[in-house]
């Protein structure tokens, strides 16, 4: 059997099994490929896993306690941050289940299993990647958000924690309030823009949007408020007057009122996954 890994990075891998022998066997497996373990003992540990860490493969038996395989792979695809997840479900070798498509082969035995994970692992991009890395980010965020906060904090302190809240401190934050106008941002905005957080707090979004795209921005914004997240390329003008492109991943309320941002240039979210 080839477990050598297909690519050079590293991958996250959510293992889903009832049977703890069988769990532990598919996690070797990955784990001696050279990629990252992520383990669920039924299918709602695995959604719950797969939501808060957007694992960059999902591997689930076919017969799994409390959502079987099949309503994971179809609870996955509904989330817009969760469809592009591929999954390999693994049957009994005496089923007839078949696979609906690539991103989601139903095998039988552990060498196609592990064909299918080079495979899929290989098969990401540049793109998917960027998206990955920055739904992370908002993935961290989101967790910090449902930490206990002070009944008594205002909106500035729920707004300082949230921008804290991410594990990876070269991804940009900003969060901003109904208005459009930025209330915190990090470290790594800030040296991505050159403006220090007490003038990224006196701006709005246009005022950091390249002149061309405020306009588009706007409009925008209004459905963003509207479907609750972005996700996309943004022109923003640094404090030398230097526009550049950026990757971006928003979520709106993530508390109420407060509305977050993470974002970095492709060629750092390239580095990032390297």
């Amino acid at each position: 059997m080839d477990i050598m890994p297909s690519c050079a990075r590293a991958a996250l891998v959510l293992v889903a099994a009832g049977h703890a022998g069988k769990r532990a066997g598919w996690i070797d497996l990955v784990e001696r490929a050279g990629h990252r373990v992520l383990e669920a003992i039924d299918g709602v540990h695995a959604l719950a896993a797969a939501t808060r860490y957007l694992p960059d493969v999902t591997i689930a038996e076919v017969v799994l306690p409390k959502l079987d395989g099949l309503q994971l792979t179809a609870r996955l695809l509904s989330n817009p941050d969760l469809s592009d997840i591929p999954t390999i479900l693994v049957r009994d070798p005496r089923s007839n289940l078949e696979s609906c498509d690539d991103a989601h082969p139903i095998v039988s035995s552990e060498d196609d299993l592990v064909a299918h994970l080079h495979r899929l692992i290989a098969d990401r991009t540049t793109l998917t990647g960027s998206r990955r890395t920055l739904r992370r980010a908002l993935a961290d965020i989101r967790a910090t958000a449902q930490d206990r906060c002070d009944e008594a904090s205002t909106l500035s302190d729920r707004a300082r924690h949230i921008a804290r809240g991410i594990d990876e401190t070269m991804i940009s934050v900003l969060v901003a309030d109904d208005s459009a106008r930025y209330v915190e941002a990090n470290a790594a905005i800030c040296a991505l823009t050159g403006y220090s957080r007490e003038q990224l707090l006196q701006m709005s979004i246009w005022d950091l949007s390249a002149a061309d795209v405020v306009e588009r921005g706007q409009r925008a914004w209004k459905r963003f408020l509207r479907d609750g997240r972005f996700e996309g390329s943004y022109r923003i003008r640094r404090s030398t007057g230097e526009h550049i492109t950026i990757r971006c991943s928003s979520a709106a309320n993530v508390v109420p009122g407060l509305h977050v941002s993470t974002m970095a240039p492709p060629r750092l979210l390239h580095v990032l996954r390297t």
